[in-house]
């Protein structure tokens, strides 16, 4: 039994600002900025521009998601919810992979900072690379320690760490800044612009681009957020251009500060991981001390942050189901999940081992494969589920997410085959991933249906003698509806050359075991047998279940259903379900057609012979169309076309039902175009001379109206008649 609970919305918009200037403004600044000023050169600065509108437009796609699909665990459960179980495990996988080496590069970084503290500035006799590695990986296990211990970083102290890191930077700009205006010169310290050509400036910014991941905590932050639908998206937008201006400002003071042999960003990229610490030694008082201090305490707050986080997504794919179960086991005395801390802390320990360039590229190009895989997400989920609600909706889609896309794929092109250990890490990404497609096939796919079975049990299931091209899957519960439900599954079936799969879920109340209590199951049983005597091709199924939903989609899944026919009885006076609390899910989740049908009172079983069709075009009523077919075509029967709509609308109609006589050709159609700024009036005076209205629709604003009850609510209050309203599966490819 899951058990949701709501979080109290504290944040405010400055609250998540700082949280998501806090992510950013890390090891990428303090580190990062020499090594990709010596790829790039002064074309540093535009990298981290570039790199600024490609991690805006994805956290917008975040922003959009969030909104619509609120549950912690982000990217991963999009990513299954638009291209299934397999993706969101890949998905889960490299984001845990990402999270550990982030929390290595700041391990890294840390060492060397930390061993330019004793060795350089204390003067102690130690080997310098010795003394990194050994310190970061002293400071790493302490912290892995703390998480299992269960403390944390106060938001306060958080938000002290965060505004002491931008103002330290802050004055090493300014001292940056004067110093090079000291020099009559200075222009000169920016030409070329480009001197290793475009190939650096992309190659920069695959490197870079773990600096501007942090955004991804504002969205996961959306339960506790105050009006969350505003303030995500310009959270993510301020605190995004505020880090990629502290990034373009420290760039050019160093760029500008410094005077060698050399040309200055070729001096930076020699002075690597140190050459904020040199060169502030160089401009300012303290300086050297100041940077250390700041990217000491930076990597700290961040290596904690990123412990926490990793072992938080390991935790939550075991709990998924992805993973082993002892993985997302609670230590009983620190309340906190010990074995999934300590697998993150191996990887992270291993990973602070390598080259600093290498922990940065492959933890950029971990991320950037997830960021690729959510802009790709929300086109997919776009098209397919356009019944999604969203408070936020990034604008120009799909065009935005898939230049995010596209540029995602060529930063990470470039970081592959033009940063030094590119080839290497990339050649560890895959060898990442084959691992974890081995573990899915080998474990996680059985373990999901283990799970799935201790929820949903099968206790009765007898499949159709003969074959058919057409599946149709109809959950039932009351009789009198059951069987006009089955009779209209039957009729669609007979033209589509289906069957008819009869399924009949035995409720179990949430604490109690599942079992199969032998008196519900046989009059589920008998109930199921009695509807399977049909004219076309028919199976049953009895299954008990916590949640009926659940065990409706997971025979979806079974059995490959093509669609799925549910009954719908009105609206309910439930505040948080639109259609009611078994049809919502289904028709969120299904990955096949789905018809919710009204039918008029009484016994009898409608012929369907005469339809209606209320159209605005589109695949929804597209499907509509379709099954009018069905039922009319065998009966002589009529089938009228209505779109209702404004005068400037006439056109758009026309076009509309050109598109449906595609499917009705041959048959008795006629069609009607209503101007009126009532269509439920206009539908319900129609219906009365007809059997069944088909409501279909694909324009978003329509289908929303669709989904909150606004306009089927109306028909079906203003008429008697049977309603039915379709929602098609839109897939990019077939799903056979």
């Amino acid at each position: 039994m899951q058990v949701q609970v709501s979080l109290s919305r504290d944040l405010s918009f400055f609250d998540i600002t700082m949280i998501g200037i806090a992510g950013m403004i890390g090891a990428g600044v303090f580190a990062l900025t020499g090594i990709a000023a010596g790829i790039a050169g002064p074309a540093i600065i535009l990298a981290f521009f570039l790199n600024g509108i490609i991690a805006t437009l994805t956290g917008l796609a975040y922003a959009e998601l969030g909104s619509a699909m609120p549950q912690a665990g982000g990217g991963y459960l999009w990513i299954k919810e638009a291209m299934g179980d397999y993706a969101g495990f890949m998905a889960g996988w490299i984001d845990w992979a990402a999270h550990t080496i982030a929390c290595a590069l700041y391990a890294v970084t840390f060492g060397a900072f930390f061993a330019e503290m004793l060795v350089e500035f204390i003067g102690l006799p130690l080997p310098h690379e010795l003394t990194a590695k050994v310190s970061s990986l002293a400071m790493v296990s302490f912290l892995a320690f703390v998480n299992y211990k269960g403390a944390k970083e106060s938001g306060f102290l958080g938000s002290l760490v965060t505004v002491v890191k931008v103002i330290i930077l802050l004055v090493f700009a300014g001292f940056g800044i004067i110093k090079m205006l000291s020099y009559p010169d200075w222009p000169s310290s920016f030409s070329p612009f480009f001197p290793t050509g475009v190939s650096g400036v992309l190659a920069a910014m695959g490197l870079t681009f773990i600096a501007f991941e942090g955004f991804e905590i504002i969205v996961q932050s959306g339960e506790e957020v105050k009006d969350p639908e505003k303030n995500i998206p310009r959270a993510i937008v301020v605190s995004l251009w505020v880090a990629v201006g502290i990034y373009i400002l420290i760039a050019f003071s160093l760029l500008g500060a410094v005077r060698a042999d050399v040309p200055s960003w070729m001096y930076l990229g020699q002075l690597a991981e140190l050459s904020l610490v040199k060169v502030a030694d160089s401009i300012m008082p303290l300086g050297g001390w100041m940077i250390l201090a700041g990217g000491l305490i930076s990597t700290i707050s961040a290596m904690n942050a990123t412990i926490y986080s990793s072992s938080r997504v390991i935790f939550a794919l075991s709990r998924s189901g992805y993973l082993h179960r002892s993985l997302s086991a609670i230590n009983e005395r620190t309340r906190t999940p010990h074995y999934a801390i300590f697998f993150s802390y191996v990887i992270i320990a291993t990973a602070s081992l390598a080259p600093i360039e290498a922990v940065a590229s492959a933890a950029s190009l971990m991320f950037i494969i997830l960021f690729l895989a959510v802009n790709v997400t929300l086109i997919i989920l776009r098209l397919r589920r356009p019944d999604i609600q969203s408070k936020f909706r990034l604008p120009l889609v799909p065009l935005l997410p898939a230049i995010a896309a596209i540029l995602l794929a060529v930063v990470s092109y470039f970081l592959i085959t033009q940063v030094e250990h590119g080839e290497s890490v990339f050649l560890i990404t895959i060898a990442w991933m084959f691992l974890g497609s081995l573990f899915y096939f080998a474990y996680s796919e059985k373990e999901l249906e283990k799970r799935e079975e201790e929820e949903v049990l099968t206790v009765f299931t007898e499949r159709p003698i003969e074959k058919s091209d057409f599946t149709i899957l109809v959950p039932v519960a009351n009789p009198v509806i059951a069987r006009k439900l089955v009779r209209f599954a039957e009729l669609i079936a007979r033209k589509k050359n289906g069957s008819v799969v009869v399924l009949n879920t035995v409720k179990l109340p949430p604490q109690t075991p599942i079992s199969a209590p032998a008196k519900e199951v046989k009059k589920a049983k008998e109930m199921v047998e009695e509807l399977m005597n049909l004219s076309v091709p028919s199976g049953g199924v009895v299954k008990v279940s916590h949640d009926v939903p659940e065990a409706i989609l997971s025979t979806v899944e079974e059995w490959k259903v093509d669609m799925v026919v549910m009954g719908w009885r009105g609206r309910t006076f439930r505040r948080d379900v639109v259609l009611g609390s078994t049809i919502d899910p289904v028709l969120l989740k299904a990955r096949c057609d789905v018809v919710v049908i009204r039918f008029e009172p009484g016994e009898k079983i409608p012929e369907f012979k005469d339809v209606l069709i209320s159209t605005i075009g589109g695949p929804h009523a597209k499907l509509g169309y379709e099954i009018a077919r069905a039922l009319v075509e065998d009966k002589n029967g009529r089938v009228k076309l209505l779109y209702v709509g404004s005068e400037k609308e006439r056109e758009k109609a026309e076009k509309v039902f050109e598109e449906a006589m595609e499917v009705l050709q041959g048959l008795n159609v006629e069609r009607k175009f209503t101007v009126s700024s009532s269509p439920s009036d206009v539908v319900a005076r129609e219906a009365e001379n007809f059997d069944l209205v088909i409501v279909g629709a694909s324009e978003r604003t329509f289908l929303k109206n669709f989904l909150t009850g606004l306009f089927p609510e109306k028909v079906v209050m203003k008429t008697s008649k049977t309603v039915a309203m379709t929602r098609k599966w839109v897939g990019l490819l077939n799903r056979k």
